[in-house]
């Protein structure tokens, strides 16, 4: 299915899927250097599409920012599977999927931000659940291989990922300020790695929490 096209529906003339293409990789941008509470406005001015385009494709921010999440999960989605299947079960390939998550966690795409005005749809329902799944065979064939400790899951990774810290705004002079994200990343992955001498207090968490998680933390 075409990603600028709902379930059900026709597909889209060129210049209209042109207009969500554009909408789509200029939100991305704006919530990426400004986070999700800056107004859509300010993606029809960044974009030069008015007001009535962006509404007429995403009748509010909500809309777009899921949209945005099911683009990320998406491409997400489609880094685990490579990995697996370049790298099965090997420490390179667990460590590539993190960092990729931690990029997407650093400059705030994902997850996507909390105070939805509606429930998630079904596609986003669906491709977090198909993420969560890949995430779940990554964690298993690592483990399997001997490189990541036992006692942990995907369910795991997505709660440490969450404790990355995203990008801060460069200084009010101009300068930039360091990404410490991947920093942070070098220690979580250094506590992940097999073998491990620290014993966790407490079970994993499963399905039910991280749901939780999302709904209470990202309204997902």
């Amino acid at each position: 299915m075409n990603p600028s096209t709902a379930p059900g529906e026709r597909p889209l003339r060129a210049d209209a899927r042109q207009n969500i293409e554009q909408i789509l990789q200029v939100a991305r941008t704006v919530f990426a250097d400004l986070g999700y509470k800056v107004s859509i406005e300010e993606v029809a001015r960044r974009s030069g599409l008015g007001m009535g385009t962006i509404y007429r494709h995403f009748p509010n921010k909500s809309a777009l920012v899921e949209r945005i999440a099911i683009e990320v999960m998406r491409e997400s989605l489609a880094e685990v599977q490579r990995a697996i299947a370049d790298e099965p079960g090997t420490w390179d390939a667990f460590t590539r999927v993190m960092r990729h998550m931690m990029r997407l966690r650093s400059s705030q795409l994902f997850p996507v931000s909390r105070g939805r005005a509606t429930e998630p749809g079904p596609e986003l329902a669906a491709i977090r659940t198909a993420l969560l799944a890949a995430l779940e065979d990554l964690v298993d064939l690592t483990q399997k291989s001997g490189a990541l400790r036992e006692d942990v899951n995907a369910f795991d990774l997505v709660l440490m990922l969450n404790s990355i810290p995203r990008r801060m705004p460069d200084a009010t002079d101009g300068a930039p300020i360091a990404d410490l994200a991947d920093r942070h990343l070098g220690v979580l992955l250094d506590g992940l790695r097999s073998p491990s001498t620290e014993i966790l207090s407490r079970p994993a968490p499963g399905r039910r929490e991280i749901d939780q998680f999302f709904r209470t933390t990202h309204g997902l």
